[in-house]
Order: C-alpha cells, then sequence, then structure tokens
C-alpha cells in the first residue's frame, strides 16, 4: 500500500503540540532552577528530561 505523508490538519495539530511542549519545557526549567525541595527538583528535572525527548520525536514527525 502507498503511504503518503502528513495532511495540513495532522501537521497543524504536531506544530500545536510542539508549541505547548516548548512552552511547558521553558517552564519546567525556570521553575527547577527556583525550587528548593530536591524532592521537586528532581521532578522538574525528570520532566526536562521527557519534554526534550517528546519534542525531538515531535520533531521527526513533522520533518518527514
Amino acid at each position: 500500500m502507498h503511504q503518503q505523508g502528513l495532511g495540513i490538519h495532522e501537521k497543524a495539530e504536531l506544530h500545536e503540540m510542539l508549541v505547548f511542549k516548548t512552552n511547558c519545557l521553558s517552564k519546567s526549567q525556570m521553575m527547577q532552577n527556583q525550587v528548593q525541595d530536591p524532592e521537586l527538583q528532581q521532578l522538574f528535572q525528570q520532566d526536562v528530561q521527557a519534554s526534550t525527548e517528546n519534542i525531538s520525536q515531535l520533531q521527526q514527525l513533522l520533518n518527514q
């Protein structure tokens, strides 16, 4: 079966998710530097790592 690329609406949705995840990443990075609690810092660090991976995956999808 012939596989087609993403449709315009699909790319728009991916782009919207990419913008959202980028904003979340920025906020988590900022908050990570401001909190004092080590456990909360750890949670923010995990979120930063997950968001970075998600952003990379979304960018790969958009570049197909």
